[in-house]
């Protein structure tokens, strides 16, 4: 493993976490009775608001996939990006769907991998010493 399991074990726990999410989710839809992921945030009565809820819980997972990647392509070391893009992930939709046990359990590890970070004074990524060609 890249860091250590024994330091970084918030790191890894937020990668389990998100696994399990996409694995319960991946269960469900191919081998279950499938799932309506949008159900878990909201409760729109017509077809159009359940467009609508798609469209927003599509844009805040999108924002999260981007923001993890822009900052790590502009140096920020992985752990800093993906907590920061899960905190901004949680909150967006804790906002515009309220409060559930996965967004806020997200929000508490994404916060803590950012103070971590700062705290350890790691927010920018160590260069390998070997670029590519």
């Amino acid at each position: 493993m890249r860091y250590s399991l024994k330091t970084d074990w918030l790191f890894y726990l937020f990668l389990a976490s998100y696994a399990y999410l996409i694995l319960n989710m991946t269960i469900r839809l191919w081998f279950g009775d499938g799932i309506n992921i949008f159900a878990t945030y909201s409760d729109a009565a017509t077809p159009a608001q359940v467009i609508l809820d798609a469209n927003k819980v599509y844009w805040s997972k999108t924002c999260f996939l981007f923001g993890t990647l822009l900052q790590t392509g502009l140096g920020l070391d992985i752990r800093a990006a993906a907590g920061t893009a899960a905190t901004f992930w949680s909150a967006s939709l804790i906002i515009m769907f309220g409060a559930s046990v996965n967004l806020v359990f997200a929000l508490i590890i994404g916060a803590a991998l950012v103070l971590l970070q700062i705290k350890r004074r790691e927010i920018v990524a160590r260069r390998s010493g070997t670029e590519p060609l």
